[in-house]
């Protein structure tokens, strides 16, 4: 009789990679969250960002790719809530080096998003440039706010001007006509 061990595959796993001490594949399960995976900050390397991390996620048949952010200080602080992120196979979790630019981490994933983009459906990505210590392009994230964007260009440079900025969009109508909308923001707020 031969027993097969079981081992995480990329069908039935989470890889972790970025600034962590343990970078890999861990086996998924039903509910599995972020929290699981990554269970206290001595985890990660010391100058991970625990305030922005990036999960590629596919979804449905057709694997269509999907970015969701989480922060790792809200998800420890309250275990099992919606800070702390329930994990699908085939995720894949990405930490940030605070020094050093999110480029090689992100760019493969912008390049999928932006790979799935149809006339009708534009590309699920944003840019957020200026006084933030990362500026570049970002996946669009299902609810994302300013401050989510912020967080994401690895927060505002200390010399930056944190009182007011400028979200510029452009809405597709008609599957066609592209119009542009910029509206002044308010950081405090």
């Amino acid at each position: 009789l031969r027993v097969a061990t079981l081992r995480p595959t990329l069908d039935s796993g989470v890889t972790v990679n970025g600034e962590v001490f343990r970078p890999g594949n861990f086996a998924w399960r039903d509910g599995l969250r972020l929290s699981d995976v990554i269970g206290s900050v001595s985890d990660l390397r010391p100058n991970a960002d625990q305030h922005y991390l990036l999960i590629r996620r596919e979804t449905g048949a057709e694997r269509r790719i999907t970015a969701v952010s989480a922060d790792l200080d809200a998800a420890l602080a309250a275990r099992g809530s919606d800070a702390d992120v329930p994990l699908m196979p085939r995720d894949q979790i990405m930490v940030f080096d605070l020094s050093t630019s999110r480029d090689r981490l992100v760019k493969p994933l912008i390049n999928e998003l932006k790979l799935q983009a149809s006339p009708g459906a534009p590309a699920q990505v944003v840019s957020v440039s200026g006084r933030v210590k990362d500026a570049g392009d970002y996946p669009l994230d299902a609810g994302m706010h300013v401050s989510d964007l912020v967080r994401a260009g690895g927060g505002l440079e200390d010399a930056a001007y944190s009182g007011k900025a400028e979200l510029s969009r452009y809405v597709v109508e008609n599957g066609q006509l592209r119009r542009t909308q910029v509206q002044s923001i308010d950081l405090g707020a």
